[in-house]
């Protein structure tokens, strides 16, 4: 496998971009390969490699690439126009199909991302508390946004985790807890609670695929009540697990959801929503309102690719991909236990993530894109709906053998 025109382009855009790349999560070493196309669950890189994407630009693309009805919906749109500083039918439509899906959702108004959308929840909790404070857990991802940024790590000293550019004073304004530990999370709150506004919580971690236990999340529910402090739950990643979250899945009622990926068909979106009473600090009508500006926020063509893809993605089509993710799960597990190395698999429906220690990940992955099989730097992977059993036992086979490779390449024993 020849990867010349993604180095060579990979120079070009270190000349231009710093790093080389404009989305820190794409960058693996020595260079990322460079994809110029996909169809379906395939990709080919500019070298004219093809792959197996299980990754599906980290689980947006839950429909795979070129689905018919989405990009109908986007020539459709894009004949009559797509961005306008006003309402549109469009927006109505796919907002009515969030809060139909999403019994906690009353009312929601939509970003560009998953990042904007936890910014906009969590001003809107301030605001609807007239209190700062936020808590999360630690491992937790709600986006770059330099509050939700800090203390993203495991180290408990949350100071420790800050990134270059967030200044220290930001993780005043951002309580740590250990993820699922409900004893941890009533403590914290117990001490700090009359300053927190809101609980924000991944009811899966995205980074990770470790889901949270139902108690867990049903005690943060009567913890925030308890303190009079609101529960955010980032379903960005998690929408795709029920066709109402995993909030419903699990029964559990939040004051806010954020939203993005497969609610926008692959294109920029995200989303806020939740119970009315709290919505409304974002009406115009109402003195000293929440200000939410975006000159892009509801853009026809998201809106329309969001339409399509939600219709496209009824109960039974999550119970499919489920199945399919299962039998991923199992397959990699296989692969893993025949060569030997020392990792695991978690799974949650479509949603899976390989863990192994950094030099064995390293290696894999590398040797996964030899073998044809496109997946995260950091083991994440995930199911779009144009798979099917074989092409799923396709990628088994072809990440049993990037595992056989990291075996002899490690002196791993043999089993």
């Amino acid at each position: 496998m020849t990867q010349t025109r993604s180095a060579a382009l990979f120079e070009r855009m270190a000349g231009l971009l710093p790093g080389g790349n404009t989305r820190a999560t794409t960058w693996y070493p020595p260079f990322p390969v460079a994809l110029a196309g996909g169809h379906g669950a395939r990709v080919v890189d500019v070298d004219g490699n093809e792959y197996l994407d299980f990754l599906a630009n980290y689980t947006a693309m839950v429909h795979g690439h070129g689905f018919p009805p989405i990009v109908e919906a986007l020539e459709r749109t894009a004949r009559n126009g797509w961005s306008f500083p006003a309402p549109s039918e469009d927006q109505a439509e796919l907002a009515a199909r969030i809060c139909a899906r999403f019994g906690a959702i009353e009312r929601i108004r939509f970003t560009n991302s998953g990042t904007e959308a936890v910014m906009v929840a969590v001003r809107a909790a301030r605001a609807f508390t007239g209190r700062d404070v936020i808590v999360k857990a630690f491992g937790g991802y709600h986006g770059c946004w330099e509050q939700v940024a800090a203390g993203a790590g495991e180290d408990p000293d949350a100071r420790a985790e800050l990134e270059p550019g967030i200044p220290a004073v930001v993780a005043d304004l951002v309580l740590q807890v250990p993820y699922d530990d409900a004893g941890a999370l009533a403590a914290t709150m117990a001490e700090h609670g009359d300053r927190v506004a809101a609980i924000l919580l991944e009811p899966v971690l995205g980074h990770s695929i470790e889901p949270a236990s139902p108690e867990y999340l049903h005690a943060a529910r009567r913890i925030a009540d308890a303190h009079g402090a609101l529960l955010i739950l980032d379903e960005v990643i998690t929408a795709r697990l029920h066709t109402g979250g995993r909030q419903t899945q699990l029964g559990v009622t939040p004051d806010l959801t954020t939203l993005g990926k497969v609610i926008g068909g692959g294109l920029p979106i995200g989303g806020v929503g939740g119970r009315a009473e709290v919505m409304d600090v974002f009406d115009p009508r109402r003195d000293r309102f929440v200000e939410h500006h975006g000159t892009f926020n509801g853009n026809g063509l998201a809106m329309a690719a969001g339409c399509a893809s939600l219709d496209a993605l009824p109960a039974a089509e999550i119970d499919r991909i489920d199945l399919l993710g299962a039998r991923l799960a199992d397959g990699l597990t296989a692969a893993l236990a025949d060569a030997a190395l020392p990792g695991r698999v978690t799974r949650v429906g479509s949603l899976l993530h390989v863990h192994l220690p950094l030099p064995e990940l390293r290696a894999l992955h590398a040797a996964a894109l030899r073998e044809g099989l496109y997946m995260a730097p950091r083991g994440q992977m995930s199911i779009s709906t144009p798979m099917d059993d074989e092409l799923v036992d396709a990628g088994i086979a072809a990440f049993a053998r990037a595992a056989q490779h990291v075996q002899h390449a490690t002196g791993s024993p043999a089993p």
